[in-house]
């Protein structure tokens, strides 16, 4: 895969006359990155994988350079052109994956089950933001709605690539902690709160079906599936096959009431456990107030909600 060069990042000019470009610093996950890959026997095995992560990095890199530009809607004809150079390099990237990694005779079973993993959710993150027309608004679309497209289809585009290089290196380092390799707090922070949000609206959809409210049942078979197409992958890839279940246990014992109160009362504990563990998530910690450890539901504060400006994120951005 070639790198894009820098004629093709958004208003370079203007951004040198601007000073330099906020990228994220990723020395630190290259070393630790080449450190594993130096460990890797045998030598056909550690020449493909190596290629992988460097070009997972540069996908990221390039990803970090569209950050800078995402609020400039005077350059968004060519921050949309740089998400077009991004899929396709990461095309490339699933390409070599399936026709020179998963075809390697050394590759063991779960190197190539983990590195076909990697194809699917690249795969299906690329068509979700492409296809869906995240990364592409129309052009009558109201400017804070550009902004908000444009940050969700570059959210969606770097956890997938960053949850799938902690993933390939967890294979080889089972120690390996993904905070050493990313330090991206910003992000982390608005999808912790987003994700926050999006569970407690489940969890109060599920108490008005225990409740037997009337729609009730509708109304969070709409917002599961709301939450599937727009929050699941914030989520860890281990997490949604039993996330998935229960959307599929709930959506089987609409017919029988008491399949039914057995599976929400199970799917509300299952939502309380993930939003217990998403509020201790060290990027929230100064943000949160105290009682937001508790076992007790509470929705995010009106001053945190995510149409807050993208300035204000700084002053709550701690290490992960």
């Amino acid at each position: 895969m070639s790198q894009p060069t820098s004629n093709q990042t958004p208003s370079a000019k203007q951004s040198a006359a601007e000073g330099p470009a906020r990228v994220p610093d990723h020395s630190t996950c290259r070393f630790e990155l080449h450190r594993v890959v130096r460990e890797i026997d045998p030598q056909p095995v550690r020449k493909v994988v190596d290629s992988v992560f460097d070009n997972l990095l540069r996908l990221l890199e390039c990803l970090g350079i569209i950050e800078n530009h995402l609020r400039q809607l005077d350059d968004a004809d060519e921050t949309f052109a740089f998400f077009q150079i991004i899929h396709d390099e990461a095309r490339v990237l699933v390409k070599f994956i399936r026709e020179d990694a998963l075809t390697c005779k050394a590759m063991n079973g779960e190197l190539l089950d983990i590195l076909d993993g990697i194809t699917f959710a690249v795969s299906h993150d690329l068509q979700r933001v492409f296809e869906s027309g995240e990364a592409i608004p129309s052009s009558d679309t109201p400017a804070h709605t550009v902004i908000g497209k444009l940050y969700r289809a570059h959210d969606i585009l770097t956890n997938c690539l960053q949850q799938s290089t902690i993933t390939l290196a967890m294979t080889f380092d089972k120690n390996l902690v993904g905070a050493k390799l990313f330090d991206n707090s910003d992000m982390r922070y608005r999808q912790s709160l987003q994700l926050l949000n999006d569970l407690s609206a489940l969890l109060q959809l599920v108490e008005g079906c225990e409740r037997s409210e009337r729609g009730a049942l509708t109304d969070l078979a709409v917002g599961l599936e709301k939450f599937r197409s727009e929050t699941l992958e914030l989520l860890m890839y281990s997490d949604w096959p039993q996330f998935e279940s229960f959307c599929e246990r709930i959506k089987f014992a609409g017919t029988s009431r008491l399949e039914l109160e057995a599976v929400l009362h199970q799917f509300h504990c299952y939502l309380e456990t993930l939003i217990g563990q998403v509020r201790m998530r060290a990027v929230l910690a100064n943000a949160l107030p105290v009682q937001f450890g508790t076992d007790v539901p509470m929705a995010v504060p009106a001053t945190m909600k995510l149409d807050e400006e993208v300035a204000g994120w700084d002053d709550f951005a701690v290490a992960v």
